[in-house]
């Protein structure tokens, strides 16, 4: 890190410390403008090294000309602006398997193989549920109006790249099968003509619906009456493993 220049330490610490020229100029007490010509080589330094270096969680020394280490390895200090809590206050992760009973404040979903294991009503084939489930705070269905027993969410994973980036192939996604009142631009697991599908939804008119993709380059919007279309419910979660 010897031969990087003064914007480049200083790109690099606001980068860990989670940091935008906006907030940095907020913490820091300067004008945003004069963040931005220290990021982008315009100005080489700061009469507000020392503040900039607290704020950022590194040693003076090493922003103002790259000398020694990036931070004070010499006592386990926490990074102020870091999300992490410092070690001493780190809890212990339960393990958990299907036989585990959930805590009061969580309740288990059902994750279904695939979405059309879910019918239209959102009720469950049970001759092809195969038993796992997901679990839930009652905090967070309350919050997006499910029902917080869990018995009006359903989840499975998403198929096919139509909604690329967003919700890449085998995407899990939650459904709130309660919820099938269309908000412009929301996302809604839906039945058309036997075909079920996870799509953006739009209003077009008091009968007319556009359906929609993120990937649409490969998938144009589609246009159907209302009537045609059945709402499974809409989507509120979703989650991926990027492997």
């Amino acid at each position: 890190m010897e031969n990087m220049k003064f914007s480049e330490r200083l790109n690099l610490a606001m980068k860990e410390g989670g940091f935008t020229q906006a907030s940095l100029a907020e913490s820091v007490g300067m004008a945003q403008p004069s963040v931005w010509k220290l990021t982008s080589g315009k100005a080489s330094g700061s009469r507000k090294i020392v503040q900039l270096a607290s704020v950022l969680g590194v040693r003076p020394e090493w922003l103002s000309d790259g000398s020694g280490p990036m931070r004070d390895t010499s006592n386990n200090t926490h990074h102020p602006s870091s999300t992490i809590p410092p070690e001493s206050e780190w809890g212990i992760v339960d393990a958990w398997d299907s036989k585990t009973q959930p805590p009061n404040d969580e309740v288990e979903v059902p994750f279904l193989k695939d979405i059309e294991f879910a019918c239209g009503t959102g009720k469950l084939n049970y001759e092809d549920y195969n038993g796992f489930k997901l679990r839930f705070s009652k905090a967070t269905l309350r919050r997006v109006g499910a029902r917080t027993d869990g018995s009006g969410v359903i989840c499975f994973p998403a198929r096919g790249n139509s909604m690329e980036p967003n919700i890449p192939d085998g995407t899990t996604v939650a459904v709130n099968i309660d919820d099938k009142k269309i908000v412009d631009g929301k996302m809604y697991a839906i039945n058309q003509d036997g075909w079920k599908r996870i799509k953006l939804l739009y209003r077009t008119g008091a009968e007319s619906l556009s359906i929609r993709s993120y990937n649409s380059d490969e998938y144009p919007n589609e246009h159907a009456n209302i009537s045609e279309v059945e709402i499974i419910g809409r989507v509120f979660w979703w989650s991926v493993i990027d492997c």
